[in-house]
């Protein structure tokens, strides 16, 4: 390379990407801070799996998320919400433990 040429820095952020960036980090932080534990972020899919079902159905209790979609399959129910712009997802298996009311006995 010639000592000549100039040296351009490498533009690899556009402004869109960056805002999506910076969102995206805000509200993986903002659940970490909430001592919610993440297993998987997707950044491509705006996508951030929560571990436990019992965190996803606090944020919604708390009324810190939007929409709500749920789909049931053989083995498990997968939800999705929207959390600060960004999709978070959690599977609830179907044998998994309810809350101590849902098993009390039925008084018919």
């Amino acid at each position: 390379m010639p000592a000549t040429e100039p040296h351009v820095p490498l533009k690899v952020l556009s402004p869109e990407f960056a805002s999506n960036l910076r969102a995206f980090n805000g509200a993986a932080r903002t659940l970490q801070r909430m001592g919610i534990r993440l297993l998987q972020f997707d950044l491509t899919g705006n996508r951030l799996v929560i571990a436990d079902p019992a965190d996803g159905r606090r944020l919604i209790e708390q009324r810190l998320t939007e929409g709500f979609q749920r789909t049931d399959s053989a083995g498990s129910t997968l939800y999705r919400v929207q959390f600060q712009g960004v999709t978070l997802e959690w599977r609830e298996p179907i044998s998994y433990a309810r809350p101590a009311e849902w098993a009390a006995p039925t008084v018919h």
